[in-house]
């Protein structure tokens, strides 16, 4: 697919302000899914340890709206964005929202090393970390589940 305006990618950590059932997650992930459908937004969502790692791609202005939204989701705390930057393409074309439960151990191996305390916010872009975060996700949320 084309597109004719600019693709912009948001990526994002933080932590259930409480603990969700299977059932809660699988009813988050229909509803997000048919949301983000409606406004063409694609992406990956990790859920682990009590934390999600998202990364959501589409137009800037309709990111810009829904991590605001987000924010004010109140079963989202400590909210902590990685990247918020123009892309060349989507990473996850066609998928209205790629979805990968983690066992603790694995999100650690996801996220753990990679805390925001160890980011160099100074970097321009923090292209670096936008691809590393990238490639991290797509190699869990892609993989064949055993």
């Amino acid at each position: 697919m084309l597109y004719l305006r600019p693709m912009h990618h948001i990526i994002y950590l933080s932590r259930a302000t409480r603990s969700m059932s299977d059932e809660e997650l699988a009813n988050l992930l229909t509803r997000a899914r048919e949301a983000n459908a409606q406004q063409d937004i694609t992406g990956a969502l990790v859920y682990g340890d009590g934390q999600f790692m998202q990364i959501i791609e589409g137009e800037e202005a309709t990111l810009a709206m829904l991590y605001a939204k987000l924010l004010q989701d109140g079963r989202h705390g400590q909210v902590f964005k990685f990247a918020d930057k123009p892309i060349a393409q989507r990473s996850f074309t066609g998928w209205s929202m790629a979805f990968r439960p983690l066992s603790a151990e694995q999100f650690t191996q996801l996220a753990g090393y990679l805390t925001p305390e160890q980011l160099n916010l100074q970097a321009p872009g923090l292209s670096a970390t936008d691809d590393m975060l990238l490639q991290m996700m797509k190699s869990f949320v892609l993989q064949p589940r055993q």
